[in-house]
């Protein structure tokens, strides 16, 4: 089961112990406290891990993120006269609450909900909404006034959403928004685009700069990519066959072999390794199990009459058949 998210109180805790740990003048005896602490409830273990594992995060944070936590950083510490570091920067702005608050790049390192690498996951939302969550997904949920808003930093989701006259359902990514207008629709956030994709009823979608020329009105079957301030309408599909993901099935109807490598990679923590050029000519059909990426790559094999190749360094490289 997981711990309860923690409350901004336990988080302003943790980043009181990340800093005071992260010092040369921590003692055992504060080391000892920070453990009791830990024990009284699982959400205090999981903000303090999450907060001491802030300086892995930033190093894999987008240059603009980057950029903008170091400015807020140095002016901090210039006001402070000091700053130990990232770690101990960001744990005082988390903890004093306003990085959090403002930032969407560390508020992505709490997530309400999250995924690991092959993993996949359905939650109920609390206004009776269900999500599925693919394969490194990370999101948070709240709610307003006037609307509920799921906020989807990366990866993919399924939207079943429960009527609310008095509150719309939007998912929110940085390119833009999906706000349904029905029951069901996939979003998915890549490193440089968002694609939604209705399976019933009917969503609306638009730009950040929400002015009418920047949205559109979508039906089951259509699919939009929203992208540096452009909305690209795709190829229609079958809302039904796109949505087999979330049952743990990666479908191709006549699909290069290439681009199902690639998502099958997105669900194995060993990825294959593959010449595209090699393989360019090769397309396939079938069902592959996500929850299984072996079983799904013995069945890829058969389809195609690929071979895989194992190096001394224990690669695994899908090839052609000699």
């Amino acid at each position: 089961m997981n711990a309860a998210r923690p409350t901004p109180e336990i988080v302003e805790q943790a980043a009181c112990w990340a800093a005071q740990l992260a010092t040369d003048d921590a003692t055992q005896a504060d080391r000892d406290a920070c453990e009791a602490w830990c024990r009284e409830d699982p959400s205090h273990r999981l903000a303090l891990e999450r907060m001491c594992c802030l300086d892995a995060r930033f190093d894999r944070t987008d240059a603009i993120g980057r950029e903008a936590i170091e400015a807020v950083l140095a002016r901090r510490s210039r006001k402070r006269g000091w700053l130990g570091g990232v770690t101990l920067g960001l744990a005082v702005l988390v903890g004093g609450g306003w990085l959090a608050a403002q930032s969407p790049v560390v508020r992505a390192w709490f997530p309400d909900h999250e995924t690991a690498r092959g993993e996949q996951r359905t939650v109920t939302l609390a206004d009776g909404s269900g999500l599925t969550l693919d394969t490194g997904t990370t999101l948070d949920f709240r709610r307003d006034d006037t609307r509920r808003i799921v906020t989807l930093f990366q990866g993919r989701i399924l939207a079943r959403v429960a009527k609310d006259k008095g509150r719309l359902f939007v998912v929110e990514t940085r390119d833009g928004t999906a706000t349904a207008r029905g029951t069901a629709f996939i979003v998915r956030r890549d490193e440089d685009a968002t694609t939604v994709t209705v399976l019933e009823s009917r969503v609306r979608v638009c730009l950040p700069s929400g002015v009418a020329k920047d949205c559109a009105d979508l039906s089951p079957g259509d699919r939009v990519r929203m992208r540096q301030d452009r909305l690209v309408h795709l190829r229609r599909v079958d809302p039904e066959a796109t949505a087999v993901w979330a049952d743990g099935w990666l479908a191709a109807d006549d699909q290069p072999v290439v681009r199902v490598l690639l998502e099958l990679n997105r669900y194995r923590k060993a990825p294959l390794h593959f010449d595209r050029q090699e393989l360019a000519a090769i397309r396939v059909s079938g069902s592959f199990p996500l929850t299984d990426s072996d079983r799904a790559l013995r069945g890829l094999l058969t389809a195609t009459g690929l071979r895989v190749a194992r190096t001394g360094k224990g690669e695994v490289w899908v090839r052609r058949a000699e």
